[in-house]
This record gives C-alpha cells, sequence and structure tokens, in this order.
C-alpha cells in the first residue's frame, strides 16, 4: 500500500533520483541537452535544485511503497515566490553547471526568464515539481501526491499554480481544476505552460 507523507532529509537523493526518471525524456530538459545521454545526466541536478529549495522553504510529500519512494510533490507555499536573490542564486548557481556543457544556452535562458517574469504575483501554492516513477505511472499515485496539499488550498482558500512542459500534463492537471493561465515560447523553443487553480470547497474529500 502506498502511504503519502513529507519526506525526511534523509530521502532526498532518493526523492530527487524518482523524480528524473519521471521527468526523462523531458522536451524542455532535450532541449538544453546535446544528446539524451547528457540529458539523462543533468536532469538530477536541475531538479535536485527545485527539490532542495522547496524542502528548505515548502514542502516536498513522498509516494512510499514499502520501502522505496516512487513518487514526489515539491511545493513552496503562499511567500514561498519569488524567491530570494540568495535562493535563486543557489538554483542558477547548479544549473549553470549543465548548462556550461549544454546547447542553445541563450535561447534556454531566455525562456526561462520569461516563465520566470509570468509567474503571478497573487499569495498561492506553486507545485514546482510532480514526478512519479515510470514504473507506478498511471496508477493513481500523481493524484495522491497532489491532494494533501489541494485538499488544504480548497479548505483554506487558497490558489496554487504550476508550470508544464509536456501537452499530456494538460488534462492531468485540468482534472484537478487547474486551468491553463498562458502558453510562454520563445522563438526556437518549446514551449511552457502556465495553469492555475481557484480553490473550491466543494471539491474537499
Amino acid at each position: 500500500m502506498t502511504q503519502i507523507v513529507q519526506i525526511s532529509r534523509s530521502q532526498r537523493g532518493e526523492a530527487i533520483a524518482t523524480t528524473s526518471r519521471a521527468f526523462w525524456p523531458d522536451p524542455l530538459f532535450g532541449f538544453f541537452a546535446k544528446d539524451p545521454g547528457q540529458e539523462h545526466r543533468i536532469l538530477p541536478i536541475f531538479l535536485g535544485a527545485l527539490l532542495r529549495d522547496c524542502m528548505e522553504h515548502g514542502q516536498v510529500w513522498g509516494a512510499v511503497d514499502g520501502h522505496r519512494l516512487v513518487g514526489s510533490a515539491s511545493w513552496l507555499p503562499p511567500g514561498g515566490t519569488p524567491r530570494s536573490k540568495g535562493r535563486e542564486f543557489r538554483i542558477y548557481a547548479a544549473c549553470a553547471r549543465a548548462l556550461l556543457t549544454g546547447r542553445n544556452r541563450r535561447t534556454g535562458i531566455k525562456l526561462l526568464t520569461a516563465v520566470e517574469n509570468a509567474h503571478p504575483q497573487q499569495p498561492h501554492w506553486y507545485l514546482a515539481l510532480l514526478g512519479v516513477d515510470p514504473t507506478r505511472q498511471r496508477q493513481g499515485v500523481g493524484r495522491e501526491l497532489l491532494m494533501p496539499v489541494l485538499n488544504r488550498c480548497d479548505r483554506e482558500i487558497e490558489a496554487a499554480y504550476l508550470e508544464t512542459q509536456k501537452p499530456e500534463n494538460l488534462p492531468f492537471y485540468e482534472r484537478f481544476g487547474f486551468e491553463v493561465l498562458n502558453e510562454i515560447s520563445v522563438p526556437g523553443s518549446p514551449p511552457v505552460w502556465l495553469m492555475w487553480r481557484d480553490p473550491d470547497p466543494s471539491r474537499l474529500e
């Protein structure tokens, strides 16, 4: 039976590895990487920086099956964004190591900047990462990972927000009340969709 718990620091490495497996292959990270092998190597660098920030300043929920972590959801609470300059520097410093050996660096930076500039200013819970191990996808684990915070949003009347670069994710998130706010791209880049969810107490489980 899968249990949904807030992960500990001792589980952080496993959460990064599981989330990286969930993302690969990915249109955005594939755009940065020179080949699939490099994409596989840089995913933990990017995702690890984001997950560590959420552990320090928000919440990271994990799906545990026996002794194995099979998925994670990383959130920042209202007030957790925009990140301070120090937090942004730590994330970009980690990501720069991967970008320097990749491709499309200038276009990628322009895209990430455009996405960051479009981040809503209203208070909200921000889903920075959601990933389920490929062996456990399409089994309801993603839904279970989302519900602790989405139920809180509906109970406490708080909005939620996310970004996704995979078009197949749009109908998945729409089932939970998210709607597309905008589609962001720059010349030559893949698109990123911004999604917003208004609270609705009638959804409470």
